[in-house]
């Protein structure tokens, strides 16, 4: 336990805090010091991609592929995009040709391109507060200069064959003027400090917001200060060019370009050169030496405008185009909606488990592309998405489906939409428990607010609100079948222990093919409910037993339903009959029923509250409508263009 500290002793350390980055010196001292330890010195890329591994990286348990901790918990269902974007900076840190390409991340609103930038420039600003992050420059320069490109062209490679030391770009005209005008040519005594990037600062990170007018191309290049223009021409250089522009500020580490393709084209010119020859071109005025990221985002519509222009070619060729779609995935989008309500304001309404669950549903299936395969309904590959095992769905199919649907999910109702209807249905008055159908019922009487939807999607509304509802259907017949029995949850995980457990003894005792015969059978229990065949019961223990150990070794929690061929197999086996569910819901005619009736209902109805996040009107219209859906009755009907709902999506607590 931390001691608690005395407000002086607290402001002490706040001081040492502060000064700790103030490191200064010479250029000889730097020099000795990058000698020594070469990695003091890299290029922008390699310090980005060093920044965004510092975080460190974990093994998804869904994909088995890397997880990079900087984006976790913040960024939801963009494995593949994040893997793309870290896989670019690997080869640019490399100093590979890729490094010479604009990172340019497409996608439609709130997809996460703007989180995925600010995610990047967090992490750099905090890896250059951190000893194994940290950047020197020579002292005063706008650009904070790289203190190596004082050393003369004809001396680096000598300098890289001795110490390893590759120096890259040359000095900016303030400092060349500072080097001849202050210290006589004598590169030893140059003044060099450390640096810490920060936006805020305007160290080390810029931030550009295009527009459609045009742009005084200053606000990127920087200034000239038009008074101090006599002189001879490294004398003009050194003291007119103000290198001021973000394109400047951003030297050594990135700058952010917004709505990159809004540019006029002077300054997609300024751009090329950058990324294409790493020059920042003044008018008139020659160009400066620039090394530094470029992320650039946009959407759709932008973007193809740019590609059809003629004249856009060269720059074309420059661009790493990264697509940043909306998730496909109802679990992250459930997480989405989580980490919006915390700062909503809506704590004083009840969202029901199931609610989140079907707004989720409606918002992936407008983002979906219908299946190639028609044999598979659109709710199967939602699924399939999202992890579940889907007897006509697998992974093959589903490597096939983002094979043929390379722009999956850059269209469709985005997560903000969907949280503004919900939150114009928690504060309708009389708000106190938002039903999964009202969630549901709010979207859709909501569809004219989204300006960005067309006729065509417009009309798929109510096919969407359909399989949303029946998606919900059946998480709400689960939910109650859950609640049934006593103890589920804690026979659930003893079922997967006690499978483990066999598994864990036949493998380690080598006898997997002779084991006894009621191991044999206990683990056959496992199996059966999800038509593992005996031919297939090896490689399947295998991989599960593997999958588990892995988990358990790198210290995942997991349960039941981190697997899902396991979780289909403990819910078929655990949970009852629907017929056996309905008569036990249904309320008995005999009157010598009834007591154990309601000792029933209202157990169920109390573990609904206790373990599974329901308040007493949520719980009894959860039953009630199970009850409903059990003996046949439909919720949903639709015209044309109407829903009819044949359920109260109000409820309130009686």
């Amino acid at each position: 336990m931390t001691m608690k500290l005395q407000p002086q002793e607290f402001l002490e350390e706040a001081e040492r805090e502060v000064g700790r980055f103030d490191w200064k010196g010479t250029f000889a001292d730097y020099l000795g010091m990058v000698s020594e330890d070469s990695s003091t010195t890299r290029l922008s890329h390699k310090l980005v991609y060093d920044a965004i591994l510092s975080h460190g990286v974990d093994e998804s348990p869904q994909t088995g592929g890397p997880s990079y901790r900087l984006f976790a918990e913040k960024v939801y269902g963009q494995n593949d995009t994040i893997e793309s974007i870290v896989e670019y900076f690997s080869s640019s840190a490399r100093r590979l040709e890729i490094r010479k390409r604009i990172l340019l991340l497409i996608g439609p609103p709130a997809s996460g391109k703007s989180t995925i930038a600010a995610l990047i420039k967090e992490a750099l600003e905090d890896y250059t507060r951190n000893d194994e992050g940290a950047v020197y420059a020579i002292e005063g320069c706008p650009m904070q200069e790289e203190p190596l490109h004082l050393i003369p062209h004809n001396m680096r490679d000598r300098l890289q064959r001795d110490y390893g030391i590759y120096v890259e770009g040359d000095l900016c005209p303030r400092c060349r003027y500072m080097v001849r005008a202050e210290h006589g040519g004598r590169i030893s005594e140059v003044p060099v400090t450390r640096v810490v990037f920060s936006e805020q600062e305007a160290v080390g990170i810029g931030y550009y917001v295009a527009t459609s007018n045009p742009t005084d191309a200053s606000l990127l290049v920087g200034s000239v200060d038009t008074s101090q223009l006599e002189g001879d021409r490294l004398e003009v250089a050194g003291k007119a060019f103000r290198l001021d522009g973000e394109l400047n500020v951003a030297n050594r580490g990135l700058m952010e370009f917004v709505e990159i393709f809004k540019s006029d084209s002077h300054l997609l010119t300024t751009l090329l050169g950058l990324a294409q020859e790493q020059l920042i071109k003044m008018d008139r005025f020659g160009s400066v030496y620039a090394d530094e990221v470029v992320i650039g985002h946009s959407n759709e519509g932008d973007f193809r405008t740019f590609m059809e222009d003629p004249s856009s070619e060269a720059l074309r060729d420059r661009i790493m185009r990264i697509n940043v779609p909306y998730n496909l995935r109802v679990r992250d989008e459930e997480r989405i909606y989580e980490k919006l309500l915390v700062s909503s304001g809506l704590d004083k309404v009840h969202i029901p488990p199931l609610t989140l669950p079907a707004i989720s549903t409606f918002a992936i299936l407008s983002r979906l592309d219908p299946p190639i395969r028609q044999s598979i309904s659109i709710i199967d590959k939602l699924r399939a998405y999202d992890g579940e095992e889907v007897d006509s769905f697998s992974q093959s199919d589903l490597l096939a489906e983002k094979r043929a649907h390379v722009n999956e999910g850059m269209t469709g109702i985005s997560p903000r939409s969907v949280m503004n209807r919900l939150s114009a249905r928690a504060t309708a008055p009389g708000a106190t428990c938002i039903s999964p159908l009202s969630a549901l019922d709010s979207i859709w009487q909501g569809r004219s607010e989204n300006v960005s939807l067309s006729d065509e999607e417009s009309t798929q509304y109510i096919e969407h609100v359909r399989e949303a509802v029946k998606d919900y259907n059946e998480r709400a017949i689960q939910h109650v079948q859950k609640a049934f029995g006593e103890r589920f949850e804690q026979t659930a995980s003893e079922i997967l222990q006690d499978y483990l457990t066999e598994l864990s003894s036949a493998f380690h005792a080598g006898t997997m093919n002779r084991a006894s015969r009621e191991s044999e059978r206990n683990m056959r229990e496992m199996e059966r409910p999800i038509d593992i065949s005996e031919r297939e019961k090896g490689a399947f223990r295998r991989e599960i037993y593997d999958f588990y150990s892995s988990l358990e070794q790198r210290g995942v929690p997991f349960d039941y339903t981190t697997e899902r061929r396991i979780r289909a197999s403990v819910e078929r086996r655990l949970f009852p009959d629907r017929r056996e569910l309905r008569n036990e819901l249904e309320e008995p005619r005999s009157s010598g029923r009834q007591a154990e009736w309601r000792r029933r209902r209202g157990a169920i109805r109390k573990r609904l509250l206790d373990n599974y996040g329901y308040c007493l009107v949520c719980a009894d219209d959860l039953v009630e409508y199970v009850l409903f859906l059990l003996k046949g009755g439909d919720a949903f009907r639709s015209g044309r263009d109407e829903i009819e709902w044949r359920w109260t999506l109000n409820p309130v607590q009686g």
